[in-house]
């Protein structure tokens, strides 16, 4: 709010979110057109990479929100489930995938959310704005933003979980490393291709080196 007034008040010449339709005619529901695209090798192959990209940011986003708190575990299979459903409605409006978000889940843990209502309130008001005051959204600066999304990665950092894993061996830090440093200048997909990739050449190593002595 602080950010948005200052630009405001200044009229800075930065970029702020912008609405360039409304809401309505954002949608765009499939026509039979569409579906002979299905066939399109080139659409199947990107639909199955998103699905794979997707699927993966909402696992690792549960598997991380679980260890924020006490409460009940994620269900793994409930949640691809619900998630496949969601994008299949998505894809009949002419939406984007949606996805889980470590961002928006950890900021509702921090504001008291204590059940997965707390996800549903989120869209609730973010469709309520979108749809009835865009015009407050576009005070918002895209770098305010960003600077948002900094210090929420920021605070997911576990020292201490660090600290731990190298007591595992150097392996297991550089498994680590590449992982975070591929992600972070890259993509998501790319960067846990390459931890896994990392993993299983040092699984391959620790294989071909393992001696065996008996008594």
């Amino acid at each position: 709010m602080v950010a948005s007034g200052e630009a405001y008040m200044q009229n800075l010449s930065i970029e702020y979110i912008e609405f360039r339709d409304s809401l309505g005619s954002s949608i765009h529901f499939l026509n039979l057109e569409d579906f002979a695209s299905l066939l399109d090798p080139s659409l199947l192959s990107m639909a199955i990479a998103i699905a794979f990209i997707a699927s993966a940011e909402t696992l690792l986003c549960a598997t991380a929100v679980d260890q924020m708190h006490s409460g009940a575990r994620t269900r793994y299979n409930r949640e691809m489930s619900a998630q496949g459903i969601g994008n299949l409605f998505c894809g009949f409006l002419g939406a984007l995938p949606m996805t889980g978000v470590i961002v928006r889940s950890k900021a509702n843990l921090q504001s008291g959310a204590r059940t997965r209502v707390s996800a549903v309130l989120h869209g609730a008001w973010l469709l309520l704005f979108v749809g009835l005051f865009p015009k407050i959204l576009e005070l918002v600066p895209i770098a305010s933003l960003a600077a948002l999304l900094v210090y929420t990665g920021y605070t997911l950092i576990n020292v201490q979980a660090i600290r731990t894993l190298s007591k595992f061996g150097r392996g297991e830090v550089i498994v680590y490393a590449v992982t975070v440093v591929t992600i972070v200048t890259t993509n998501l997909l790319i960067g846990v291709l390459a931890g896994l990739g990392v993993a299983l050449a040092k699984l391959i190593y620790s294989t071909n080196t393992l001696q065996v002595s008996m008594d």
